[in-house]
């Protein structure tokens, strides 16, 4: 059964604050010659995301809310949104869109190596409605704008425009999430400040990891 996310639950932001590390992940086929040449082969086109959280020691509170989540989702059989602390936005210039056809297309964020100018494509599904331009030949439209308005899907990040303009001309910036799950049933937790007043107890997990859905 695939993974379904939850539009409405985001991971709070006492918790990114105490914390996150994590790693980018991407898997590729790697063969060694006998002659010591080696040849990649990429499996994944795209990369995996995950986050550990949980680490650092925080208050009770913090750590409430990572166990909420975790009962919500019955220990990551389901999936929420969370905002990675170093990549969470899309400013001028890196806001493209690939068609899918007839009036609709698919949010992206443009990753450029300014000397070289190679680029690499992500798909965004889950952008924020709060701040997000959208615009055609550089002119900003209107979800409400006769002909040319727009709507968009925040569990897919698919943009609708009724003028269906060419995607080339379409440049979007603004915020988005990360769909995540827990990636093992379980979460561990250690006290690391005993106190008789509970808002001053410490806690820690030593290995809380959110995966990434792949959507």
């Amino acid at each position: 059964m695939t993974i379904t996310v939850f539009p409405d639950v985001i991971l709070g932001e006492r918790v990114i604050a105490a914390g996150v590390a994590g790693k980018n992940i991407r898997r590729n086929e790697r063969n060694t010659q006998i002659n010591g040449a080696e040849y990649v082969n990429v499996v994944w086109t795209q990369t995996l995301r995950e986050f550990e959280i949980g680490f650092k020691p925080m208050l009770r509170e913090a750590w409430q809310d990572i166990e909420t989540l975790h009962e919500i989702t019955d220990g990551g059989a389901s999936g929420f949104l969370m905002q990675d602390p170093k990549d969470f936005e899309v400013v001028t210039g890196a806001g493209v869109v690939t068609s899918l056809g007839g009036d609709q297309y698919q949010l992206e964020k443009l990753y450029t190596h300014a000397a070289s100018g190679r680029t690499k494509r992500r798909n965004i599904t889950r952008p924020r409605t709060a701040g997000l331009v959208i615009k055609v030949s550089g002119t900003p439209i209107d979800p409400t704008d006769s002909p040319a308005g727009y709507s968009i899907d925040v569990e897919t990040g698919i943009l609708t425009i009724s003028s269906a303009p060419s995607a080339a001309s379409v440049t979007w910036t603004g915020l988005f999430y990360v769909p995540v799950h827990f990636m093992v049933d379980f979460i561990d937790w250690t006290m690391l400040r005993p106190a008789s007043d509970e808002d001053r107890r410490l806690l820690a997990g030593p290995s809380v990891v959110l995966q990434e859905v792949r959507e």
